[in-house]
């Protein structure tokens, strides 16, 4: 199956930031490939703040870490293909719709938002548990095996 769009989980914005992740079964090669094959990726604003302050609490020469952040954001800022959401009041109607799951409060924008594509990739196993909300949630092996990349054909 081809996904056209695809809504990243802030797991899944890591690698634009040289950041590791800690996902079993994650590779870069696959993840390129997957990235490839959608036509428009799309990332919460407040995702790309949260990979900022991972990235401040690694280890090493700060101003390395911070010179490869503002790499991986220019490239973010400036690929046709990538769509930045900021916060509307769509996104904070359906944020409000969410409230009541229990969910931490960066999850439900993020899921809020993913509302207008249909699809998210996360790990984080309360969204992937979720039903029936309008939003389909992904790890990375279904999408791999969706996609039919990798071993997981």
């Amino acid at each position: 199956m081809k996904f056209r769009e695809l809504y990243l989980d802030t797991t899944y914005i890591m690698p634009f930031f040289y950041l590791d992740l800690d996902v079993k079964g994650f590779s870069r090669t696959l993840y390129k490939e997957v990235i490839k094959s959608v036509e428009r990726i799309h990332v919460c604003e407040i995702s790309i703040i949260e990979a900022k302050a991972k990235s401040l609490k690694i280890g090493g020469s700060q101003t390395e870490i911070n010179e490869k952040f503002n790499e991986g954001l220019s490239v973010l800022s400036a690929d046709e293909k990538v769509v930045i959401h900021g916060y509307r009041a769509m996104d904070d109607k359906k944020f409000n719709e969410f409230q009541p799951l229990g969910l931490g409060f960066f999850d439900a924008v993020i899921l809020a938002q993913s509302c207008t594509v249909g699809i998210l990739l996360t790990e984080d196993s309360r969204l992937l548990q979720l039903k029936d909300v309008g939003v389909k949630t992904i790890n990375w092996d279904t999408i791999l095996r969706e996609m039919g990349i990798g071993d997981n054909r």
